[in-house]
């Protein structure tokens, strides 16, 4: 079993979630109940991880999942999304996966 948790979240694409329903949850702690909207503003910087994207807020940092062709590295954003549900797992060990629905740049 811990092999095949392994194999998954080896294979991950960092920003790319991972669905283990019914395994133990291995990303970063909410800040929002799952499923609950948020609308965050910041700045979108290159993640530590290949082809990831992190907006940095005042207090936080998400990982942006699904980001839209508008959210490249330096622009300031608002970003509309959801926190990923405790069964999604990326690569990234940086911010809290944000599922992105809607964004706009400034």
């Amino acid at each position: 079993m811990l092999a095949a948790c392994a194999a998954v979240i080896v294979s991950a694409g960092c920003g790319e979630p991972t669905s283990l329903a019914g395994s133990p949850a291995v990303s970063a702690p909410m800040t929002s109940a799952p499923g609950a909207e948020v609308t965050v503003r910041g700045t979108v910087q290159r993640g530590i991880e290949p082809n990831s994207l992190v907006l940095s807020t005042a207090d936080q940092e998400y990982l942006l999942v699904h980001p839209t062709p508008a959210l490249q590295p330096g622009v300031m954003a608002v970003v509309r999304g959801r926190p990923a549900r405790t069964e999604h797992v990326t690569m990234c060990m940086q911010g809290t996966p944000l599922v992105v629905l809607d964004a706009s740049v400034r």
